[in-house]
């Protein structure tokens, strides 16, 4: 396993990231069944099931701190890029979030 990545991330962005990564991608990326994704899962699972909109606002402006491998963060990166450009649709604003890390490796 390669060296690990602390991500500060919203709940909208990790909601945002399954969304892409895991509802659009329908298999066409593999691997997106990783631990970080799973940890990403048990986080979207606390959302409060009121329907009081302060209470879910505050969930999801919530900011969470997340350890993901090199190969996840690419993997996600892939996903956020790859999976709007398959569909032909503008890439989604959490984009940003992931790129900073990519673009120093490179």
């Amino acid at each position: 396993m390669g060296k690990t990545v602390k991500i500060d991330i919203t709940m909208y962005g990790i909601a945002e990231v399954l969304h892409w990564c895991h509802d659009r991608n329908k298999g066409r990326i593999p691997g997106v069944d990783t631990a970080g994704f799973e940890k990403m899962k048990a986080f979207l699972a606390e959302k409060p099931q009121s329907g009081d909109y302060f209470t879910l606002d505050q969930f999801w402006k919530k900011k969470v701190s997340l350890e993901l491998t090199e190969e996840e963060v690419e993997l996600i990166d892939r996903c956020l890029y790859d999976i709007p450009n398959f569909d032909n649709e503008p890439l989604p604003q959490i984009r940003h979030k992931f790129w900073p890390q990519q673009a120093a490796t490179h």
